[in-house]
């Protein structure tokens, strides 16, 4: 999957199962929600215990919610724009394309385990603590590196599910991230609107 998406994908389409899928789902969403924590600064706050309750609870559901969500977006621009392609395939190429972001939870755990919550605190904030600020560099800038490549990873799982050009895949995205953004804001303003009355 690292190297070779489209080839990698084609095999996985009729082998992948729903229950690795929604693992894989779960961790994007747990390693997104330990990024998350460490930009809110959460150990300050809470216990590392704490920390990783929350994240594997609301980062998989999160994971879960974002895989479907995309998928099903992803299905209605693709029947609009003449790239069709069935949703668990979609399901399948979003799911295996976040395998960099799972392959940095254990180092994240062990990272856990050895420095507890400083780990998830503002790096100016722990100075006293510089083997922790030293191992958050490190694995941050290991996370950076492999989100970037999940969302290429993504962008070529998505073409070769549609038949398509990683171009036209990425103009797919782009058009589903608009669609889920005016969803989201009108959302909002209808819960406004609600509360307001």
């Amino acid at each position: 999957m690292w190297l070779h998406p489209r080839a990698t994908v084609r095999e996985l389409l009729n082998t992948s199962s729903l229950q690795v899928e929604l693992l894989l789902a779960a961790g994007s969403g747990i390693l997104q929600s330990i990024v998350q924590g460490i930009s809110n600064n959460v150990g300050v706050r809470f216990s590392s215990a704490m920390i990783v309750l929350s994240t594997v609870v609301l980062g998989a559901t999160w994971g879960l919610l974002q895989l479907h969500v995309f998928a099903v977006t992803l299905y209605l621009v693709g029947r609009w724009t003449g790239a069709p392609a069935q949703f668990r395939h979609l399901r399948t190429a979003l799911a295996w394309a976040a395998v960099p972001q799972v392959a940095m939870l254990p180092f994240w755990l062990l990272g856990t385990l050895v420095f507890g919550r400083f780990l998830y605190v503002d790096p100016q904030a722990a100075m006293a603590r510089m083997p922790a600020v030293l191992a958050q560099v490190v694995l941050a800038l290991a996370t950076l590196v492999c989100c970037g490549w999940w969302l290429v990873l993504e962008v070529f799982a998505v073409a070769e599910v549609q038949r398509v050009s990683a171009w036209r895949a990425l103009g797919n995205f782009v058009a589903a991230a608009l669609v889920c953004g005016v969803v989201v804001v009108l959302l909002v303003l209808v819960v406004a609107f609600i509360n307001r009355g």
